[in-house]
């Protein structure tokens, strides 16, 4: 084949010179136009079919000549349908295209590199310095017509004519090419005859190798043509007169003692000569020997055994071959006749030669080449039986290669093989050792790398190929799983023996060598390497170990390190498994990173940052993580507070868990436990956050929670009930005298907590039963906080036993408070506490104002969240100085106890009145009043001394009943404040014209006067005139000045003690409108149902009021209602 051929950039060969005068109809510019258009992949070197080299008239060129080739150009075309050869050849001759360079290409390289090469010079010449002269201007006395012969500028001609001779030369090179390249045709024509010619000349060297090598290889089958004739006569007649009689004596026969006699002289001719003339000669490894049978038998261990005998009594004379024997395994237990000749022949000759020294020689050496062979033999073998495709076995000059863990690694990747052959045994610059011979020899390619300190026994005596490819093997898995052994063992995850490691290495059996890693609580897994292929093996095989052994079987390219991470890896991925199938039932699952490396790396600080694992809990808020930190240096917990920002995540807080790095048992109790701490650190940091937010000084203390697992501290916080107590209204703190100012919070559990049950469709949506759907409400996780506080007085709470409600106990021994507190994880408890503080302050001051009052009223229940006390009209002084005595109805009436329930909520007290209670009406009043800054202080006096009021008010109500019943008149009751009463009078005017009703309006005011607290009951009317000179007037004058009266005129209002001489008063007061009422004139009765009354005024007449009148009064009822605000 002809190399450099050049090809136009179509693939095909065309000379430089352009005839315009040839006709290119048929052409077109890249191709015969004259055939379908085909794929590159179809055509050689890029030219289309049917432009073959050897085909004129399908050679589409550029600027290609084509003068005198018309007649060519006019034949008809035959289209070539095999793209390997030239059109016109037969299919023997294959078209070569190997080594084709398109001229194209040649010239298009060769004109860029000019340009190139040109801008360079042009660039180096412009920075050459010009001389001072010509730069200066002083060169006015030289002729313009004299060149400048500086040599600068001599130097720069110089540089360009030298660039430009050597560009011309190159491009005339390349114009002989373009003209050359019309003969193209025929000389590549000639390269495809020329590589005919060569193979057929190869083809016939190899058949006549072929016959020489059968004709020597039937050497030893041939035999000698038959001598039919002497044949026959000797059959015939016993003899053969044409042959010669040498007349030899036969000698008689040995007999049997005769023959042992020869056998015994033969010995000891033998002991003599090996004793005494050959003993300074015997090779070393001759020095075990027998003599026995007229023969010597000299054993090389390992190797063969070898029978020699003498002919001669002569000790000068040669040693002779007897028999020959392997004394190693697999081996001929004989030797075939062929090879015993050829060895006796071989021996006889070295015997001859080199006596002793040549037949151990010789017979070491054959041995040695034996045993390479046998190597190979059983190499082949394994190659074609379980260790298929996994060798790659070559024989070399007396020696043999095997790569073994062929396709383990990718064709860059490293490889490993063995190399056994036969070492001389002689040691540069030493003397030579009489005991030292060649033998065989074994170098190990470990990943490229000659293993120079490998100690690979041979086993002499047994040759067994899988054998040492174990030996082999073994120590190369050995290595292996030792370097990952080593690595993790340095560690601090296993320097603490947080986790176990054990390697289990054996030099002659890979299969044997393990190395088993724990990877959870009770959990271990073990790696291997398979002997044959290489590949590492993991058990138990899961899902986990099976993918990322396939990953590291088939991707890796050191196994050491991608070994190593693979490991922790399987680790990590057999963590989260866990706790993904073991967690889910606790409400545990892993979520993704809320954030990235960096802000985990700037926020922690940490030196190792391993592979992370998130995880929440069902119940928490969106902010609240625990982040895993699995590393080799050992697995770390934390608690983390994550807040999104347009800018990123940010970590607000991070605590430590103080989880051991021993692989953690993840069974219901760790989860458990988990969420128990994790819940009491969330509602730390959120009260702690909550609490310097608020300004509240707190301390904490290290304390003994029997809630919290052993190992978990979580310290108790301590703040002021002064500080819990005030209000944002209140400008200073107030503090509390009925306990001592610390208040101890400390957890105490966890626990979720669902919605009403209901059931679930697929999607998590649940029917309401009303035709709609809505989403399952997720699950919310509660904690339970405990809050201790000490009371100063024990005495004060005497009423108080054990569970005074569902979430408050009191120890009257003690003395102390305990409030349980639930809230949901992520919200602060605080609010919760002080409602319950304020609620036992509210129950303190209420005790307080009950047990200092002087008016009658007793507490009948007391607990945290309620108080029923039972009250009169009356002053504790005058109940003891009272003296029994029967009187009418209304007299007992006044003597009955009233029953009022204060109900401790935290948000506010509530107050209720039972049934037919008449201080239903000022309701709304009394809860103003106790849920104001004064709370309970007044309580007691308002209770008892509006009393009177609200039953006289209650009696003016009921008269009128019947008034109103027969448009006669009516009465309105207002109850604007607890000390202010008002009551209002419409009497029908003349004709009964609404229009010319008649109004009186009665104030009732609780005033003090003369330092003593009364009753004030005085008119005052809406308008200018607020006391009117009319009817109404004459008739109050008349009940203020009466002579019998047991109230206070004060001129145009009466005052009177709060006692039951105020509901006398009223009750005068509204005898005498009565009177009025029933002296106005009148027209026909209308006698309208009583359920058809004129409804109150709804803007003034509360919904007590209606309770109150709309049932009869039943005295001997004791319910109580309890109305909402």
């Amino acid at each position: 084949m002809m190399p450099g051929v050049v090809m136009m950039e179509n693939g095909v060969r065309a000379p430089l010179p352009t005839n315009h005068d040839r006709d290119h109809s048929q052409f077109l510019v890249n191709g015969n136009g004259a055939f379908a258009p085909q794929s590159t992949s179809d055509r050689p070197n890029g030219a289309p079919v049917g432009s073959g080299l050897g085909d004129k008239g399908s050679s589409a060129m550029i600027n290609g000549d084509e003068a005198g080739d018309g007649a060519k150009s006019a034949q008809p075309q035959r289209i070539n349908t095999n793209p390997s050869r030239m059109n016109d050849l037969p299919d023997e001759i294959q078209h070569v295209t190997m080594g084709f360079v398109p001229l194209g290409l040649l010239l298009s390289r060769l004109a860029q590199k000019t340009h190139n090469q040109l801008g360079d010079e042009i660039m180096a010449l412009a920075k050459t310095q010009l001389p001072a002269t010509a730069i200066n201007g002083n060169s006015a006395h030289i002729s313009a017509a004299t060149d400048d012969t500086s040599p600068e500028n001599l130097a720069k001609k110089s540089r360009l004519l030298n660039f430009v001779q050597e560009k011309h030369a190159e491009w005339v090179k390349v114009a002989v090419i373009a003209r050359w390249s019309r003969n193209a045709e025929s000389v590549s024509k000639l390269i495809d005859l020329m590589g005919l010619l060569r193979q057929q000349q190869a083809k016939y060297m190899e058949l006549l190798d072929q016959m020489i090598t059968i004709k020597s290889g039937l050497a030893f089958a041939r035999l000698p043509n038959p001598d039919l004739r002497t044949a026959h006569y000797v059959l015939s007649t016993g003899a053969a007169p044409w042959m010669p009689d040498l007349n030899y004596l036969e000698p008689p026969p040995l007999t049997n003692k005769e023959q042992l006699q020869w056998i015994e002289n033969v010995n000891t001719l033998l002991s003599l000569r090996l004793n005494l003339e050959d003993y300074d000669s015997i090779p070393y490894h001759f020095r075990d020997y027998t003599i026995h049978s007229g023969r010597v038998t000299f054993k090389v261990p390992g190797e063969f055994e070898v029978d020699l005998t003498i002919a001669d009594e002569d000790f000068e004379k040669q040693f002779w071959f007897i028999d020959f024997r392997f004394a190693f395994t697999p081996a001929p237990a004989e030797l075939s006749d062929a090879l015993r000749m050829y060895l006796e022949g071989k021996v006889n000759e070295a015997l001859e030669k080199d006596g002793l020294n040549g037949c151990f020689t010789y017979l070491h050496e054959f041995v040695l080449t034996h045993k390479i062979s046998e190597y190979m033999r059983q190499a082949l073998e394994l190659s074609r039986g379980r260790w298929v495709d996994t060798l790659k076995i070559e024989r070399l000059n007396r020696a043999m290669s095997i790569q073994y863990w062929v396709g383990r690694y990718p064709p860059e990747g490293p490889r490993s093989w063995i190399i056994l052959g036969v070492h001389s045994g002689r040691k540069a610059n030493t003397a030579e050792d009489p005991k030292s011979c060649s033998h065989l020899t074994l170098r190990w390619f470990k990943d490229n790398k000659e293993v120079m300190d490998a100690d690979i026994p041979l086993n002499e005596a047994d040759i067994s190929t899988e054998d040492l490819l174990n030996r082999v093997i073994a120590r190369h898995v050995n290595h292996i799983l030792f370097s990952i052994y080593s690595k993790l063992k340095l560690n601090g995850r296993y320097i603490k023996r947080e986790a176990g490691l054990v390697l289990d290495v054996h030099k002659d059996d890979p299969t044997q060598s393990s190395l088993k890693m724990q990877l959870g609580y009770g959990y271990h897994m073990t790696v291997g390497i398979s002997s044959a292929t290489g590949m590492f093996s993991m058990s138990p095989q899961t899902n986990i170990t099976w993918l990322r052994e396939q990953r590291l079987n088939w991707n890796s390219k050191d196994p050491v390190p991608d070994g190593l991470s693979t490991l922790e890896g399987i680790r990590c991925q057999y963590f989260a498994d866990e706790i993904k199938r073991r967690g889910k039932g606790a409400g545990w699952f892993i979520s993704k990173a809320p954030a990235k490396m960096d802000t985990i790396k700037e926020s922690l600080k940490l030196r190792e940052l391993g592979q992370l694992l998130w995880l929440r809990r069902n119940g928490w808020t969106d902010q609240w993580y625990i982040m895993v930190n699995l590393s080799l240096s050992g697995d770390k917990w934390w608690l983390m507070e994550i807040k999104s920002h347009d800018k990123g995540a940010r970590i607000s807080s991070c605590t430590s868990l103080p989880l051991s790095s021993n692989a953690p048992n993840l069974g219901d109790q760790f989860f458990s436990d988990l969420t128990i701490f994790t819940a009491a650190l969330i509602s730390q940091t959120t009260d702690l956050r909550t609490l310097r937010q608020r300004r509240i000084k707190q301390v904490t203390h290290d304390g003994t929670n029997y809630s919290l697992p052993a190992s978990m501290k979580v310290p108790d916080i301590f703040i002021r009930l002064s500080d819990i107590l005030k209000r944002p209204s209140e400008p200073e703190k107030r503090a509390a005298s009925w306990a001592r100012d610390f208040v101890q919070i400390m957890f105490k559990g966890a626990h979720k907590s669902y919605g009403r049950p209901q059931i679930l469709d697929r999607d998590g949506v649940a029917d309401t039963g009303a035709g709609t759907k809505e989403k399952s409400p997720k699950e919310s996780l509660r904690v339970f906080m405990d809050a201790r506080l000490k009371v100063s007085d024990a005495s004060r709470f005497g009423l108080l036993k054990g569970h005074v409600g569902r979430d408050v106990a009191f120890d009257r021994r003690l003395g102390v408070f305990a409030l349980r507190l639930e809230a949901d994880i992520g919200t602060s408890i605080l609010d919760t506490l002080a409602h319950r503080l304020q609620a036992i302050d509210k129950l303190a001051d209420c005790i307080d104002a009950i047990r200092r009052s002087d008016r009658d009223i007793q507490c009948e229940e007391i607990t945290l969240t309620k108080v029923v006390i039972t009250y009169t009209d009356k002053s504790r002084s005058e109940i003891k100085s009272e003296i029994k005595s029967e009187s009418d109805t209304l007299e007992q009436s006044h003597n009955k106890r009233w029953k009022a329930t204060l109900s401790l909520n935290p948000d506010a007290i509530k107050l209720s009145f039972e049934k037919y209670n008449p201080q239903l009406r000022a309701l709304d009043h009394f809860r103003h009043l106790i849920n104001s800054e004064l709370r309970c202080l007044k309580l007691p006096f308002f209770l008892t001394s509006t009393l009177p009021v609200h039953r006289a008010l209650d009696a003016v109500e009921d008269a009128w009943d019947s008034f109103a019943a027969n448009n006669q008149g009516r009465v309105e009751v207002f109850a604007y404040h607890l000390d202010w009463y008002a009551l209002r009078y419409y009497l029908p005017g003349p004709n009964r014209v609404i229009s010319s009703q008649r109004r009186l309006s009665l104030q009732i005011r609780l005033r003090e006067h003369n330092e003593e607290a009364q009753w004030h009951v005085f008119r005052e009317e809406s308008g200018a005139v607020k006391r009117p000179d009319d009817e109404f007037k004459q008739a109050l004058d008349k009940v203020i000045n009466a002579e019998d009266r047991q109230w206070q005129s004060l001129v145009d209002c009466a005052a009177s003690k709060t006692d039951n001489r105020v509901g006398e008063l009223i009750m005068a007061i509204d005898e005498s409108i009565r009177r009025l009422a029933m002296q106005s004139p009148t027209l026909v009765k209308q006698n309208q149902p009583k359920t058809q009354m004129q409804a109150k005024n709804p803007a003034h007449a509360s919904y007590h009021r209606n309770m109150a009148t709309t049932k009869a009064r039943a005295q001997g009822s004791q319910a109580v209602v309890i109305l909402d605000d």
